[in-house]
């Protein structure tokens, strides 16, 4: 009896966090109270890991940022599935699908750690062809209903070379950071409003009572997902990595006002 109850679970389980959990797109939405952003709607999602046959996969997650009716959307990187660009949705078809997004006054990306490897160059020139701005250890000035906001953001922390310098370097507040990893907040929350980043999926599973069971960052939990000191949102992302599965750990678009 015992032993046929715990084979049920572990189905049920298997069935819910392969198949149905990580298909489960939510929308999460907070107020942030910002002495120097008024007004603002910002969504940001991140950590794709588009695979081949995503494609309505991708169509709804742009028709629900859409929906959202954004001022401004950033993108945290991470298209490529494993390293690998060539086992992944054709990046042409990524780009052509995120051109769609309808954003007043841009969209904005930074590339992942699973991007960044000999076709990360292909990667951006697809992005840029389709009108998406690189995000890059630089920044863009945006003029928001009179409001004088940047847009700053660094490259992958892990992969490869980043610079918070040369991504605030002639800027002035409020600014705005796009990290894909959040270790960047020791260093970066005394120089900017708010950061965004990705990286950490939320753990993909998350024990009730516990949180999650492995974290990719070097701080740990401290850094797992949410909103962290009202200065940064970890987003759990959409996709998952090294397995596809979630588990109490649902995926995200995340729509931020700024009031």
């Amino acid at each position: 009896m015992i032993k046929t109850f715990l084979i049920s679970v572990i189905t049920v389980f298997i069935f819910y966090s392969f198949l149905i959990e990580p298909n489960l797109i939510t929308v999460k939405r907070i107020n942030i109270e910002s002495a120097g952003i008024k007004n603002v709607r910002v969504v940001f999602l991140s950590d794709f890991h588009f695979s081949r046959f995503a494609n309505l996969r991708i169509k709804r997650i742009v028709n629900k940022v859409n929906k959202e009716n954004p001022d401004i959307v950033l993108l945290g990187g991470d298209y490529a599935v494993m390293h690998n660009i060539r086992v992944s949705m054709d990046m042409n078809k990524i780009a052509d699908n995120f051109s769609k997004i309808h954003s007043k006054y841009g969209v904005y990306s930074v590339l992942g750690n699973h991007d960044y490897n000999r076709e990360s160059a292909f990667i951006k020139e697809k992005l840029k062809e389709k009108g998406i701005n690189i995000l890059e250890n630089n920044s863009y000035k945006l003029d928001i209903n009179g409001q004088k906001i940047t847009i700053a953001g660094i490259s992958d922390m892990q992969t490869t070379y980043y610079s918070l310098d040369k991504a605030l370097k002639n800027t002035e507040p409020p600014v705005i950071l796009v990290s894909h990893s959040p270790d960047i907040m020791p260093f970066a929350k005394e120089k900017t409003d708010f950061i965004f980043s990705g990286h950490t999926h939320g753990g993909q599973v998350r024990v009730p009572f516990f949180g999650a069971v492995i974290v990719p960052s070097k701080y740990g939990k401290k850094y797992e997902s949410g909103l962290i000191e009202n200065k940064m949102y970890v987003t759990k992302g959409l996709g998952t990595s090294i397995f596809h599965l979630r588990f109490n750990c649902l995926p995200e678009i995340v729509t931020v006002d700024f009031i």
